[in-house]
């Protein structure tokens, strides 16, 4: 049985209904010296004003499925941005890639439309009718959008006589590293592609689905009538829509750098990484440059530098003002919309998991791995590895990401402290591996001798609220002076095989330091993308309770749970670390190999398994993207879900993802 998808409903909400929410506004009318009657008028008459540019969209054909999302059939909605046809709409409405579009506007005259271009960066998708003498949006000059303005979110669906309307705020600005602004009216597929209004019926922007932090052709999708809703506004798309006429498609642009510190409270916009043959690179810049200004707007952190490329394409010229030791320099790059696919490079110790104490001077090796650069270095279990090219670490994320900002080939020197000892010794990188080590011996981690306050065994919990159930198993050894993984199961369809799953792979929890957590699903019919952020949630859950590695979380997925497996771990990778999927292929578009954000699949198949084949295919399809990939092979697919041979594979695996 496959699992049931979200099916994102379009809700009615027509002008004739507005009194309703006049009532329900009423005690904001006298904050903002208006009365509610005078509200309602406000309301219908920029409704009223805006009404002939506003579009009903149909789609007929392409896929049912994007990702875990179930497109649907129904209506959606666009609006005129030019008189000679031009209709701008949500690309939201368009990831099924429909065979035919039909038009229909206010007055009801319907034609055939033809995709014209996609703003990949925005979300938005230009469509061309066979018009003229239409009735285009006006637009609200930037300078006039304040937060705290009424803002009406406008579609047309079900009904062509009135558009569906929901009212709200202009909530902030800015928003999505400066690509939307933000507002509190309910949106949807009811609107998306339709306008985000003022009280004059000029349009703020462009209703569609955005996220500022996960990634992916549905992300924001999830916010759907939450109050949280983006709207692009209309004077940037006016700016770029000369290049979508002429069918140019648009991608976020891009320079090649990676940065220090990604937190939302971000330190200097310092260079920790340039990649090769990317814009930067051929601009000259190099790592530990510091960039403090970009085209013309002071950079003061890193956010304020995210926040002027958001809103560039690739294709766009930016001018840098780079600060280099002493000197400062001009730089100018055109950006791009790829990059030369990132290879992880890779020395060959596995990081001793005990808890830093607060004034350590270096990462104590547990493990160097066979004939790793390493172990051709003369490393050993038991060393401290305290400086890198230099550089004092002090944990195992340092270490990692130092060793991230080099390349395969690179020589690196490092201090390391031998038996009491320190010596310089120098390793050559080579690539990361994707076959796991074909054994690796536990990283005991022995019973406390003082009583644990933390709850273990396999227990019930529950998200706060109404939220998503799950049961979880603490291994019995647990105790907080020790890091551990987390492995998230996300059962199939039907049976969700609490008791198989325990039994299978309790004793590999205990041994190698794992934590393990079963989310149940609402209907046992499989899952929908609305429960990915509750999968997201259940992990933070565990890492406010438990001390957690965060280069050890993993989500796994078998048969009907793999596509929703594969689209929790492709849209919070700042989160999952590793991607197990159990007779199923990748069938969810993957993200480009990022350093900032690495993400290891194991494939878990059997030659006779009917999905075999497609499991090979999307396994060489990995590799060519330089995705660290392995295929673990089952030697029959009836009987047990979790054969012992497969599960000391994925033993190994799982034990080896924070491998350096």
């Amino acid at each position: 049985m496959m699992p049931a998808p979200t099916l994102l409903l379009r809700r009615r909400f027509s002008v004739t209904a507005l009194s309703g929410v006049i009532l329900l506004l009423m005690s904001f009318a006298p904050a903002r010296g208006d009365e509610p009657g005078q509200l309602q008028q406000a309301f219908q008459q920029a409704v009223a004003a805006v009404d002939p540019s506003i579009v009903r969209i149909e789609t007929v054909g392409g896929f049912d499925l994007v990702g875990e999302v179930l497109t649907g059939s129904g209506p959606t909605t666009g609006c005129v941005i030019r008189s000679d046809g031009y209709i701008i709409t949500s690309r939201f409405n368009f990831l099924a890639n429909p065979s035919s579009v039909v038009v229909t506007l206010s007055d009801q005259q319907r034609f055939a439309a033809e995709i014209v271009a996609n703003d990949e960066s925005r979300m938005l998708t230009l469509l061309k009718i066979n018009a003229t003498g239409l009735s285009p949006l006006q637009p609200v000059p930037a300078n006039e959008v304040r937060v705290g303005q009424w803002a009406l979110a406008l579609g047309r669906t079900f009904d062509l006589k009135f558009p569906n309307v929901s009212v709200g705020i202009v909530s902030a600005l800015n928003r999505v590293w400066g690509r939307a602004l933000q507002t509190d009216a309910k949106t949807s597929p009811v609107n998306y592609g339709g306008p985000l209004i003022d009280l004059s019926g000029r349009c703020l922007g462009i209703i569609v689905p955005l996220s500022p932090q996960a990634h992916g052709e549905t992300a924001g999708v999830e916010w759907y009538d939450s109050g949280i809703g983006f709207a692009v506004p209309l004077t940037d798309i006016q700016a770029v829509l000369p290049r979508l006429i002429a069918g140019e498609k648009l991608k976020p642009g891009l320079m090649g750098i990676g940065f220090a510190d990604n937190g939302p409270v971000s330190g200097d916009a310092k260079a920790i990484r340039v990649r090769p043959e990317s814009p930067a690179d051929r601009a000259g810049l190099l790592v530990d440059d510091v960039i403090v200004e970009v085209n013309g707007k002071p950079v003061a952190k890193l956010n304020d530098l995210k926040h002027v490329l958001g809103s560039l394409y690739a294709q766009d010229v930016v001018r840098l003002k780079v600060r280099r030791g002493e000197e400062t320099l001009s730089k100018e790059i055109t950006l791009t919309d790829a990059l030369q696919a990132f290879v992880f490079p890779y020395l060959g110790v596995l990081p001793d998991r005990r808890v830093p104490a607060d004034d350590s001077k270096g990462v104590v090796i547990r493990d160097v791995l066979p004939d790793s650069p390493a172990a051709k270095a003369m490393i050993a279990a038991g060393d401290t590895i305290e400086l890198v090219m230099g550089e004092q670490i002090r944990t195992s994320k340092e270490l990692a990401e130092r060793v991230r900002r080099l390349e395969p080939e690179d020589s690196v020197p490092l201090t390391v402290l031998k038996n009491g000892a320190t010596e310089t010794l120098s390793a050559q990188l080579v690539r990361l591996p994707s076959e796991p080590p074909e054994a690796l011996e536990p990283f005991v981690i022995p019973q406390s001798e003082k009583p644990v306050s933390a709850k273990v065994g396999r227990f019930n919990e529950q998200l706060p609220g109404d939220g998503l159930g799950f049961w979880i198993y603490v291994p019995e050894n647990y105790r907080p002076d020790y890091t551990w993984g987390i492995l998230v199961w996300l059962h199939p369809s039907g049976d969700p095989l609490e008791a198989e799953t325990l039994r299978a792979w309790s004793q590999v929890c205990r041994e190698r330091g794992i934590i393990l957590v079963g989310p149940r699903a609402p209907d046992l019919s499989g899952w929908s993308a609305e429960l990915e952020e509750s999968i997201k949630s259940i992990v933070g859950w565990t890492q406010e309770r438990y001390v957690i590695d965060p280069a050890r979380i993993t989500v796994m997925g078998r048969e009907s749970s793999a596509n929703f497996a594969s689209q929790v771990a492709f849209k919070y990778r700042d989160t999952f670390r590793g991607l197990i999927l159990q007779h199923a292929p990748l069938r969810v578009p993957p993200p480009d190999v990022d350093p900032d954000y690495p993400l290891e699949i194991a494939f878990v198949t059997s030659p006779q398994g009917l999905q075999h084949v497609l499991i090979v295919k999307t396994f060489d399809a990995l590799k060519k993207l330089n995705f660290p990939v392995w295929i673990a092979e089952q030697e029959k697919t009836d009987g047990e879900t979790f054969p012992p041979e497969v599960i000391s594979r994925l033993a190994v695996w799982l034990d080896a993802l924070d491998r350096i």
